[in-house]
């Protein structure tokens, strides 16, 4: 793992230097890339003509989904290795679904990775369960169980940890760790990674995933549940059909999370790319690796464990030195004034309202202060850019922020 050292790093004063230069874009200087690389949206444009005959045969959606759903739904539990699979309208609604089939609602917690999408915290608040955080592995961004303390009064219900950046978690490491009833992989940015050779959402009682913009497996908006149990799964269609099973009346608080058959035709088209779509993203993410880790700056790492770690970069990721943490958002606005484009993520227990959502409810403590402190302390140095792009505009990505960084950047007329 490389960190910025000796004469490759320049120092706050040169740093503050640097950051006062007309030359820069966000100064009013020209452009290091002349407009930011075509990022791949995942869409598959062949699939036009397919949605068509969905939109020409008037439905579009089905109770209880339709041909085409249920067609990606057994397609893709078969390409996670899984029995079942259940189409929603969004990742956000499957991770909702998959936390109320543990049982995991009022009065019960589920211990949760802090390095995530915002999805996954909402997902537990919204079933009223009680989150319990995991710290952030400051090498991998992955959640870890390290420091984690069994509560000597209640067993969790479920575990929730994020294959983040399309890394890869050693999801039976820390299950057996938490000792959870249930665990349940939110591998949203992970298709087509894998674990010990098994798929990414394929280590747990559910794997949830998401097939929005820029995902593996895109279908414009929609996401995926993959179970073995067949309880599980009539509890998530339960609640994502308005709460009815096999009556007419709903037997409990439930949603419209159905996925449509538009969105089906083009997961299907989707996941028949993956394994080519995996392997140039993982190729782009090599080339910007490649470039910042000679540059002796500090990239994530793939994830470890007792088992091969093959991950599917969504983002590269990389970390400032502790003295740069104020200057982390104004390097991002100067990157992406260069059309180098750059972005954060906060960690979940960072988000604004959760801290006093927990108060509220007697669930916040030390323990809650000290982990928000290293947390934040982390992701403010975090920064990542997208391997939805070329490996050759990664790589010019890569130059650009490599320069910038050690002081040796070349303004506009560097990238032809």
């Amino acid at each position: 793992m490389g960190t910025i050292t000796g004469n490759q790093a320049i120092g706050i004063k040169e740093f503050g230097e640097l950051s006062t230069l007309r030359s820069l874009a966000v100064n009013g200087g020209t452009a290091y890339l002349p407009a930011k690389p075509y990022e791949d949206p995942g869409v598959c444009v062949e699939a036009a003509d397919e949605v068509a005959e969905v939109v020409r045969s008037g439905r579009t959606c089905y109770w209880g989904g339709g041909p085409k759903a249920k067609e990606l739904e057994r397609q893709f539990a078969a390409a996670i290795g899984r029995r079942h699979a259940f189409f929603h309208s969004s990742g956000s609604s499957a991770l909702i679904t998959a936390i109320f089939a543990t049982g995991a609602g009022e009065g019960h917690s589920v211990v949760i990775g802090s390095s995530g999408f915002v999805a996954a915290i909402n997902a537990v608040y919204h079933n009223r369960a009680r989150p319990i955080f995991l710290r952030t592995d400051p090498d991998t961004l992955l959640c870890t169980a390290d420091g984690y303390e069994r509560s000597t009064e209640q067993q969790p219900t479920a575990l929730l940890v994020t294959h983040f950046l399309g890394n890869v978690v050693d999801v039976p490491d820390i299950a057996a760790k938490v000792g959870a009833a249930y665990t349940i992989e939110d591998a949203g940015q992970a298709h087509g990674a894998s674990f010990g050779g098994r798929p990414a959402g394929g280590w747990s009682d559910i794997g949830s995933f998401a097939g929005s913009h820029k995902k593996l497996v895109t279908a414009g908006q929609g996401g995926l549940n993959v179970c073995d149990s067949e309880l599980l799964l009539n509890r998530m269609r339960m609640v994502g059909h308005h709460g009815k099973a096999v009556r007419q009346v709903g037997e409990v608080p439930g949603y419209n999370f159905r996925g449509g058959e538009m969105e089906s035709v083009l997961a299907l088209h989707a996941l028949r790319g993956l394994e080519e779509r995996a392997r140039t993203r993982n190729a782009t993410a090599a080339a910007i690796q490649k470039i910042l880790d000679a540059a002796g700056i500090q990239t994530v790492q793939p994830g470890r464990g007792s088992h091969e770690v093959n991950p599917a970069w969504f983002d590269v990721g990389f970390i400032l030195p502790p003295e740069w943490e104020p200057y982390r958002d104004w390097l991002v606005r100067a990157l992406n004034a260069e059309n180098i484009p750059v972005s954060t993520y906060p960690s979940l227990i960072e988000m604004p309202w959760v801290k006093p959502w927990m108060l509220s409810m007697g669930w916040w403590g030390d323990r809650e202060e000290e982990l928000l402190a290293h947390e934040r302390s982390l992701w403010g140095r975090a920064i990542v850019i997208g391997t939805q792009m070329s490996p050759e505009d990664g790589a010019r990505c890569a130059e650009g922020i490599a320069g910038l960084l050690t002081g040796t950047f070349k303004s506009a007329g560097a990238v032809a």
